[in-house]
Order: C-alpha cells, then sequence, then structure tokens
C-alpha cells in the first residue's frame, strides 16, 4: 500500500519491545505530522507497560488506529489512548480490567460492559467510521491524510485540548482551549494560511 507524506504507519504485529519508542521514533522524523497505527492484524506479543500507557496519552502528534477482527490486551490499550478509532463491521473489542477504567474514564462510561462489537462501538463514539472488511486500514490513512495537510501546531494543540478537557470543568477546558488558539495567533502558519485563504490556493504549513 502506497503510503502518502506527512505521516508514519506503524503495524502493530512488527513492534518489537516498546510501542513508545517506536512512536518516539516517528516522532524525531520533522516530516511526520500523524501516525497511523495498524491493528488490524494480531499483535499476541505486544506489550504496553503502565508509564507506556501514560506517555501514550501524552503523546503529542495526533494517532490514528486501524482495528479488525478481535482487539483485545495491550492493542486494545493503545486503540483507547489513540485519538481516532476505525474498524471493520466484523471488529469486536474484547477490554479488560485496564482497558475497561479507563474506557470509563475518557468516554463518560458510554462504552458497553463487556465485549462489544462495531455498532456498539460506533453508537459510543468510540470508532468514528466502520468499513466493510479489509477497509479499515485505508480508511484510517484517509482520515490521517487530511490531518496531515492541517498545521502542524494546530492539530498538536488540538490534540492537546482535547485530552486535557477531558478531566477539566467545562468553563475551564473552554478557557484553555482560548489560550492555545491565542498562542496559535503567534505563528507564521497562521498568517500562511490566512494568506492561502485569500489568494484561493492551498495552504504551505511549516510548523513554524
Amino acid at each position: 500500500m502506497d503510503i502518502p507524506s506527512g505521516f508514519a504507519m506503524i503495524p502493530l504485529a512488527e513492534v518489537r519491545g516498546s510501542l513508545m519508542d517506536v512512536l518516539e521514533a516517528a516522532r524525531a522524523d520533522d516530516g511526520v505530522h500523524v501516525v497511523v497505527i495498524d491493528g488490524t492484524v494480531a499483535a499476541p506479543s505486544l506489550d504496553v507497560s503502565d508509564p507506556d500507557l501514560w506517555r501514550l496519552e501524552r503523546f503529542p502528534l495526533p494517532i490514528v488506529f486501524a482495528a479488525a477482527g478481535q482487539v483485545a490486551g495491550a492493542a486494545l490499550d493503545a486503540a483507547v489512548l489513540s485519538d481516532i478509532r476505525v474498524c471493520e463491521t466484523s471488529t469486536i473489542f474484547a477490554p479488560g480490567p485496564r482497558a475497561s477504567r479507563r474506557m470509563a474514564e475518557l468516554f463518560r462510561g458510554e462504552i458497553p460492559a463487556g465485549a462489544f462489537a462495531a455498532e456498539s462501538a460506533f453508537a459510543a463514539g468510540f470508532v468514528c467510521e466502520i468499513t466493510e472488511r479489509g477497509a479499515a486500514l485505508a480508511a484510517a490513512i484517509r482520515i490521517a491524510s487530511v490531518i496531515a495537510s492541517r498545521g502542524p501546531i494546530a492539530t498538536r494543540l488540538a490534540k492537546e485540548a482535547t485530552w486535557r478537557g477531558l478531566r477539566q470543568e467545562f468553563e475551564q477546558a473552554l478557557r484553555f482551549e482560548t489560550d492555545l488558539t491565542l498562542l496559535l495567533q503567534t505563528t507564521k502558519d497562521r498568517v500562511e494560511g490566512v494568506r492561502a485563504f485569500i489568494e484561493k490556493r492551498p495552504p504551505v504549513f511549516t510548523g513554524e
């Protein structure tokens, strides 16, 4: 599969050692603004430690997770802390105690108890798209391509606002979002975005 520019793809089944080490290696590339985690193939040897979960939640680049088959264990832990999830019609999510606890915290307890299918995941807002069999990864790449075309500073700050806002009171979260918006006004990318809009052309963001 051809991988467009702007993002890195991490096949979970090929990860050896720490998932965070692989993610940090991807982030070291200045040309990578989004990460796609391919969870469509089982990764029985994957291990995600509790410190890794903390770091994964705070990983600055947006993460899109593609799921298929049964997603459980460390793979589901990674999916929970990704920013966007897509899955196939036959996908089953089977959370253990750790994933269930984080789901209840992050998704306000809306995720069904026990194992749940794609339709329930979509209804609860856990996944944003359900595809036919074999199409989840392509859908994740399509979404990542759109994100990668946006200003990298804006996407990073949007992620930070979302994750921090989940644990803040509504008014506090709004103030934090406003602070980040004001910060964005000082960037060169903001100037480029306005100029590109006026000139009716695609913007060329530099991450400055």
